[in-house]
């Protein structure tokens, strides 16, 4: 284990309501003492730019206090949401937002998606001034375009923490 992308909080699915990770500055900090690497991501289900930045000002504030050398992400996932009905270009908003929001203050952004989300939801030719995190959970990933972190398994085992863990490949020493 090299790094860690530890979740910030999010916003609700039906109400839309912000929430922090009430676990994040202990395993923000967990993680810095261990010698890792740390980024952080926020689960959003923004449906406006302005929620959007929102949610940018929320990470912002908790995460100013630690010396994070990965990307701040932005994780925006579908399922029984508020955000189902959201259009294409919306989601490319709103993801701009964040993450323009996040690179103005001056950490690297991410975007997490999955291969629908990919190849269906996002105009990724938009979205190349920040890096991407593709979640696949196959041997080998078969997503046509380029990626910088590549997470591959949602059942992982890691010392000290118990219980399921994503585990992920970066392509890029973001902490160099």
């Amino acid at each position: 284990v090299e790094f860690a992308i530890v979740r910030v909080g999010g916003r609700g699915y039906t109400e839309g309501k912000l929430y922090e990770d009430t676990y994040f500055d202990r395993n923000v900090q967990g993680a810095l003492d261990a010698g890792l690497a740390v980024g952080a991501y926020f689960f959003s289900q923004a449906i406006t730019v302005e929620e959007a930045l929102e949610e940018a000002r929320f990470v912002l504030e908790r995460v100013r206090d630690y010396d994070l050398t990965m990307p701040v992400v932005f994780d925006w996932e579908m399922g029984s949401a508020r955000t189902n009905a959201i259009d294409s270009d919306t989601m490319n908003e709103v993801a701009l937002a964040f993450c323009g929001a996040i690179q103005e203050a001056g950490y690297e952004s991410m975007i997490y998606f999955n291969s629908y989300q990919g190849y269906v939801k996002y105009d990724l030719s938009k979205l190349l001034d920040h890096s991407f995190w593709f979640a696949q959970y196959q041997a080998q990933p078969s997503f046509y375009y380029d990626f910088q972190m590549w997470q591959y398994s949602s059942q992982g085992r890691v010392d000290g923490i118990s219980g399921d863990v994503d585990l992920n490949l970066s392509f890029v020493d973001y902490a160099d």
